[in-house]
């Protein structure tokens, strides 16, 4: 096996002469026979670096304005859906899924007109005239 310093040293290129010092002025000459940047582009496609970003955000709009409003109708058929509902139809799926009166308690805001109207729901059902309810409340109070 031969050993790397045992190999002779030679250049086995060859340049021809004053190659490098005409080198720079070949590469400039080349390079200053340039055209104008948007020579070769189309007016369209230069239109089309201004109008794409305003396409693109018009119909962002459009895609937001239409989801928002399909919300708000939404919003209003979920309330109609759930007056449709029967009571009893109501209470007998809460009471398949586990939903418990305080669930439910704490999730929805009451007004004042909602309890007015939850206390007439509750009192109407009972056939108990006031003087009954008095005692009966007495008898509460004194446990």
């Amino acid at each position: 096996m031969k050993k790397l310093d045992d190999i002779p040293k030679k250049n086995v290129f060859e340049v021809p002469e004053g190659y490098f010092d005409r080198l720079p002025a070949i590469i400039q000459s080349r390079i200053s026979v340039s055209r104008p940047p948007t020579a070769g582009i189309p007016f369209w496609s230069k239109s089309l670096r201004y109008a794409l970003p305003v396409v693109l955000l018009l119909g962002a709009g459009i895609f937001w304005y239409q989801d928002y409003s399909g919300y708000v109708s939404s919003k209003v058929n979920v309330q109609s859906e759930l007056a449709s509902i029967h009571p009893d139809q109501l209470a007998a799926y809460l009471n398949d899924h586990e939903v418990t009166t305080e669930d439910l308690v704490e999730t929805v805001t009451w007004t004042s007109d909602d309890l007015s109207d939850l206390e007439n729901a509750v009192y109407s059902t009972l056939n108990v005239t006031h003087h009954q309810l008095e005692e009966i409340l007495n008898e509460y109070d004194g446990l």
